[in-house]
């Protein structure tokens, strides 16, 4: 007996122990497994650190920004949007991204307030997102502290993203936003020890011989009224950086703001297929920058237009800004509130040809600022709100335009002022274009006072039909008018042109400036109203002409 019971409390001690030393161990263990990840405490020029990393974000599609260590921030292109230790400033085009990775199954909660940096600016949108899915969001106006809600317990699987974005609401001045997220994570039963530092997931390359995005990959839709802006600007960030070009298939597609091309070509399925509708008529344009940048194939229209006003390129249908190498093929440009296609920032080496554009507000395609080398052909300008197609030298500007080639293009057609005009620049060739039933006059070679245009020098008007321009009283325009109020106008020469069916009169050089050397050889005039010509002003040389 006293064997036995020695046994049976030696053996109750053992068993007592054993129950201590593991309920002591599970203890420490389950301390160990609550895991805090803070934002700021991880932030680090690596990505990846304490599970963190910094991107940004246009509609669904994440990419990653580069750390600049000047400013001691993740940014894009050493601009917007930022991600620094504890703050973020999003873009015009992409939101501001802190992510965060589950290294392993279990639930997290969420802490830290969100404020703006001051009292100013419309305010940013901030969200809390797990992979696809919302968990908070909230516009944050001013100073004043906000909690996010309903974010404690979520569920997450090793692997799992957790993102929070800093979104504008229009403005994105001064959308410095304060926010040092803390996650507290508590790994599911048997993944304790499974916790390991997960790599953020990245975009894989395409490998394939492929040299397009299809802008369909970052989730734009076609036919369904919904504004495809995001996709666009995201796919034009992935376009450039594998340096290839983004397509466009056939379909409607909406933007709500200016789409810019910098450097990256932009291809539909053809001007018949493929339709860009901008939704905002004060903000509509695609812009062109950079070098190489190829437009082509697809309609792009407004969906509504309002007037021109001070004709801000904002609301141009394409402007060119300063870009080089440029290409603007098959487009069709179906109404826009100012100008159809703008060319301006000394841009050089582009064409414009194979498009269409009518009823714009302003002029339908118009060559300014300084840009030189631009050849204009094979285009159908149809009721424009200004002139047909222009070449404008401003003084202000510094040099004129120069070096512009317009030929075989179709213009006019109730076009509300002139047909092809040149307002100050040097070596203007304008070569077997049809232009008809304008305003104002059809061809256009001036240096207007009112406007403060550069001197015209060495312009050449050859084998055009001109028919029946000069619509408008009471400035009864002639076919063709050579006109300065200001400046010098010379070298002036008229080849193998016909004019007819004049308004009200055939050719006309007047004005108070200096109009020097104007030449007009084997030119066909058939005029039944008015003068045949008006010549009161200039050196004015006539050689083999029928009808003069």
């Amino acid at each position: 007996m006293k064997i036995k019971q020695y046994i049976s409390c030696a053996l109750a001690a053992t068993l007592m122990l054993t129950a201590a030393v593991t309920g002591a161990v599970d203890k420490a263990h389950a301390q160990a497994q609550v895991q805090t990840y803070k934002a700021s405490t991880s932030y680090s020029p690596e990505a990846s650190q304490g599970q963190w990393s910094y991107q940004k974000r246009s509609g669904q599609v994440f990419s990653d920004l580069t750390y600049n260590a000047v400013n001691k921030r993740w940014d894009y292109n050493g601009s917007y949007p930022w991600v620094s230790s504890n703050a973020g400033h999003p873009g015009k085009d992409f939101d501001a991204v802190r992510k965060w990775v589950a290294p392993a199954n279990g639930k997290i909660s969420i802490r830290g307030t969100v404020r703006k940096g001051d009292d100013l600016g419309d305010g940013v949108t901030a969200i809390i997102q797990k992979d696809e899915e919302t968990l908070w969001s909230s516009t944050i106006k001013n100073k004043s502290e906000v909690t996010p809600t309903g974010v404690s317990n979520i569920e997450v699987q090793q692997g799992t993203a957790v993102y929070f974005i800093i979104n504008r609401v229009s403005s994105i001045n001064n959308d410095h936003t304060v926010w040092d997220p803390d996650i507290s994570f508590t790994p599911a039963e048997g993944s304790a020890d499974d916790i390991i530092a997960h790599e953020p997931k990245k975009a894989i390359a395409d490998t394939s011989a492929s040299t397009t995005v299809n802008v369909l990959s970052c989730g734009a839709a076609a036919d369904d009224n919904k504004d495809d802006y995001p996709a666009f600007a995201a796919c034009l960030d992935q376009a450039k950086q594998l340096g290839k070009s983004l397509y466009v298939p056939q379909g409607t597609f909406h933007l709500g703001r200016i789409l810019t091309l910098d450097g990256v070509s932009l291809k539909g399925a053809g001007s018949a297929l493929t339709t860009l509708v901008s939704t905002d008529p004060e903000k509509g344009s695609i812009d062109i920058k950079g070098s190489g940048v190829h437009l082509t194939n697809l309609k792009h229209e407004y969906q509504s237009v309002v007037p021109r006003g001070s004709g801000a390129n904002e609301k141009n249908s394409i402007t060119v800004r300063g870009a080089n190498d440029f290409l603007i093929d098959d487009i069709y440009v179906d109404k826009a509130s100012t100008a159809g296609i703008l060319v301006q920032g000394q841009a050089s080496n582009g064409t414009i040809s194979n498009s269409r554009v009518e009823a714009t507000n302003a002029d339908g395609i118009h060559i300014t600022d300084g840009s030189s080398y631009i050849t204009v052909s094979n285009n159908i300008v149809k009721a424009a709100g200004d002139d047909t197609i222009a070449v404008v030298s401003y003084l202000q500007d510094g040099p004129p335009v120069h070096h512009v080639t317009i030929k075989d293009n179709d213009t006019g057609y109730n076009s509300k002022a002139r047909g092809i005009a040149v307002v100050g620049g040097n070596h203007i060739e304008i070569q077997g274009n049809s232009v008809k039933d304008t305003y104002m006059a059809g061809i256009y070679i001036a240096v207007e006072g009112s406007y403060n245009t550069a001197n015209v020098n060495h312009v050449h008007i050859d084998s055009n039909l001109i028919d029946h321009t000069g619509t408008a009283k009471p400035q009864n325009h002639p076919n063709a008018l050579v006109y300065a109020s200001q400046g010098v106008i010379d070298n002036v020469t008229f080849s193998n042109n016909t004019f007819q069916n004049a308004a009200h009169r055939g050719l006309g050089v007047w004005g108070d400036g200096d109009i020097r050397n104007i030449f007009y050889t084997k030119n066909t005039l058939i005029n039944s109203i008015g003068a045949n010509t008006t010549f009161s002003k200039g050196i004015i040389h006539l050689a083999q002409n029928i009808g003069f």
